[in-house]
């Protein structure tokens, strides 16, 4: 009968590669994944300073369509001013330009604040563009490098799966399989670990001598106690 563990090892020495091989399959399109939505943040982020400077030169607009209103008011008011022999219609005449003065000086302080604002908004813009432009073209060529080596990742796999397939010995039962399986899968494609004087090379923890005994023995299927990992001797 085969040492369960010596058939282990011989599969655990393709199952690192085929772990990593297929780590990469899957951190490879996150990756994309993770690009191509920093893309679209700046996009949606380009998209919204346009949107803030269209929303600004609405406000522009109404202002100096308000201001054209109330300069044709004080020219009216003004005429009225000068043909009236009314004081207090005079009065109520200069007042009210007055207000409206003030009014339009205002309009124009902040019509003048937002084209500033606008300015920086498209300025802002602007950059991102070229920021976007940029990225895009590196974005480019990370997916065609991304498919190449996907493509060269996935034939990897296929090749170490068939030496598996071939590797696996029959002499392994489902129980140990499994354990060694998810071993596999919770420790990084390292399921197993070398014991050397009573210490695990994976964890460096001490082993009990009692399962070191038991392992010496190359019947029984050994865990360190600390990480849990298929222990062989040297």
């Amino acid at each position: 009968m085969v040492n369960p563990v010596q058939a282990l090892r011989a599969l655990q020495e393709i199952d690192t590669d085929l772990f990593r091989v297929t780590e990469e399959l899957r951190r490879l399109p996150e990756e994309r994944a993770r690009r191509q939505a920093a893309l679209d943040a700046l996009e949606a982020s380009i998209a919204d300073r346009k949107a803030a400077a269209r929303d600004l030169q609405v406000r522009v607009k109404e202002l100096e369509d308000t201001v054209v209103v109330q300069q044709n008011r004080i020219r009216k008011l003004d005429k009225e001013s000068q043909s009236s022999r009314d004081v207090s219609v005079i009065e109520a005449c200069r007042y009210e330009m007055r207000e409206l003065r003030r009014q339009v000086d205002e309009s124009e302080r902040e019509a003048l604040s937002l084209v500033e604002r606008i300015d920086t908004a498209k300025e802002e813009a602007g950059q991102l563009e070229q920021k976007l432009a940029d990225e895009r073209a590196v974005f480019a060529e990370f997916c065609a490098n991304v498919e190449s080596e996907m493509g060269d990742a996935q034939a990897r796999q296929e090749s170490l799966r068939a030496r598996r397939d071939a590797r696996l010995s029959k002499d392994l039962d489902a129980t140990t399989l499994d354990l060694y399986d998810r071993l596999l899968q919770a420790r990084g494609g390292e399921a197993l670990a070398m014991l050397d004087g009573g210490i695990c090379q994976a964890c460096y923890m001490q082993v009990p001598p009692n399962l070191v005994v038991r392992l010496a023995r190359g019947t029984d299927v050994i865990q360190c106690s600390s990480c849990d990992r298929i222990l062989y001797l040297p």
